[in-house]
């Protein structure tokens, strides 16, 4: 659990209800493609969240099965730990 110690740190303590929501895996949160790479299927996006934070993705997560999205894309996503105890997305479905 290396992200929630990580997060908390990070955190000031009149932020900790918006950071709390980033543990909830059920939680929908809005954000924007800042990176992919359609070679790889690997790409980054900007939570618009506080604290804000940037999140990795592969394209098999994208919900509409396409597995290609572009920069600069409005999504909505699900969080979830990754092997290496960083968040990364569970689900994304695209907004526009």
């Amino acid at each position: 659990m290396a992200w929630l110690a990580r997060l908390r740190r990070a955190a000031a303590p009149q932020e900790e209800a918006a950071v709390m929501a980033l543990y909830d895996q059920a939680q929908t949160l809005e954000g924007e493609v800042i990176s992919f790479d359609p070679h790889v299927g690997l790409g980054m996006v900007r939570l618009r969240s506080k604290p804000t934070c940037d999140v990795r993705f592969h394209c098999i997560t994208i919900d509409d099965g396409s597995r290609a999205i572009g920069v600069g894309c409005r999504v909505l996503v699900r969080l979830k730990p990754s092997f290496g105890g960083e968040l990364e997305v569970a689900m994304l479905h695209k907004l526009g």
